[in-house]
C-alpha cells in the first residue's frame, strides 16, 4: 500500500516534503506513546548508551531512504519501484553474513534466487530491458540506494534489537531521522500545509499503518530471526503492489504475475526452512 499511496501523493506534494510530513505524524505518534510507556529515566539511559547508534539509524533508515525513494518514485513506474527498493535482501544477505556471521547455507541461496528471479519478472512484466530502456537511470540508482540504506538499517537494527525495547528503538531513531528530513525540507522548500483532504488522509494511513504499525512489527520478528530471513519477507511486497496498483491505478494483472507471485512465496519458504 505504501508504494501505491506515495505514489498518489506525489501527484500534490513535493518528493521531501512528502517524506517529512509522513515521518512528521508518526513520530509524534512514536514518540508520545514511548513517553507514556517508560519511564523519563529509562529514555534517558537509553538515548544516552545507544546515541551514536539511533543517530545512524535515523539517517539510513528514515533521512536518506525516504528522500531517494520519493525523488525516484517521480519517475518509476510503482512496479519497479518496488522491485529496486526490495532487492534489500540481497544486500542484508551479504552484511549479516560478514558483521552478523550468519549462516549461508544452499537452501537460502536458492530461495532468495528464487524469490527475485520471480520479483524481476513481475515488476518488468517480463521484460528486463525495462531497467535500460523505459525508467530514468538516476530514479532507478535512487531506489537500489534506497535498497542498501534499508539493508544497513536491518543489520545495525539487529546488533541493537536483542536487548533493547523495539519501541525506543524506533520512537528515538525515527525522531532523529525526522528532524533531519524537517531541517531539509525547510531549506529545500516553502512550508505548505494547504493540501486536499484526500492527501492528508493518504499521509496519516502512511504515517500510522506503513510506519508506526508495520515497523513496530517488523523489529517485533526482526528479534526473533535472522536479519537475512526477516529481510526476505520484503519480496513479498511488489506482489501487494502489483495487486494494489491495478485496483487504485488502473494497471493490469495478468497470469504470469500471479504465477511469479507463487514462485516469489515459494522462494521465501526455501530459504525459511534452511
Amino acid at each position: 500500500m505504501s508504494f501505491v499511496l506515495t505514489k498518489i501523493g506525489l501527484n500534490e506534494v513535493t518528493p521531501i516534503y512528502l517524506a517529512s510530513l509522513r515521518f512528521s505524524i508518526a513520530t509524534i505518534m512514536f514518540v508520545g506513546y514511548t513517553l507514556i510507556k517508560f519511564e523519563m529515566k529509562q529514555i534517558k539511559e537509553f538515548t544516552k548508551d545507544n546515541f551514536i547508534t539511533l543517530f545512524v539509524l535515523g539517517i539510513v533508515g528514515v533521512t536518506i531512504p525516504n528522500i531517494l525513494q520519493n525523488i525516484g518514485m517521480i519517475h518509476l513506474t510503482v512496479s519497479m519501484a518496488s522491485i529496486l527498493q526490495n532487492s534489500s535482501p540481497a544486500f542484508t544477505l551479504i552484511l549479516a553474513t560478514i558483521f552478523l556471521r550468519e549462516s549461508l547455507g544452499l537452501r537460502k541461496i536458492s530461495g532468495l534466487v528464487l524469490s527475485l528471479t520471480g520479483v524481476i519478472i513481475i515488476s518488468t512484466n517480463g521484460n528486463i530491458s525495462t531497467f535500460s530502456s523505459s525508467m530514468a537511470f538516476y530514479g532507478n540508482l535512487m531506489l537500489v540506494s534506497t535498497a542498501i540504506c534499508y539493508s544497513i538499517y536491518t543489520v545495525i537494527g539487529k546488533k541493537i534489537v536483542g536487548k533493547n525495547s523495539p519501541l525506543l528503538i524506533l520512537a528515538f531513531s525515527t525522531l532523529i531521522g525526522t528532524i533531519m528530513l524537517d531541517i531539509i525540507s525547510v531549506l529545500a522548500e516553502p512550508v505548505r500545509f494547504t493540501y486536499p483532504t484526500n492527501i492528508w488522509i493518504i499521509l496519516f494511513v502512511l504515517a500510522i499503518l506503513c510506519t508506526v504499525i508495520g515497523t513496530i512489527l517488523y523489529f517485533d520478528v526482526l528479534r526473533e530471526l535472522e536479519a537475512s530471513k526477516t529481510n526476505v519477507f520484503t519480496f513479498l511486497i511488489p506482489v501487494f503492489a502489483v495487486i494494489q496498483a491495478s485496483i487504485f491505478l488502473d494497471e493490469s494483472i495478468h497470469l504470469y504475475q500471479i504465477l511469479c507471485g507463487a514462485l516469489i512465496i515459494f522462494g521465501i519458504w526455501l530459504a525459511q526452512t534452511e
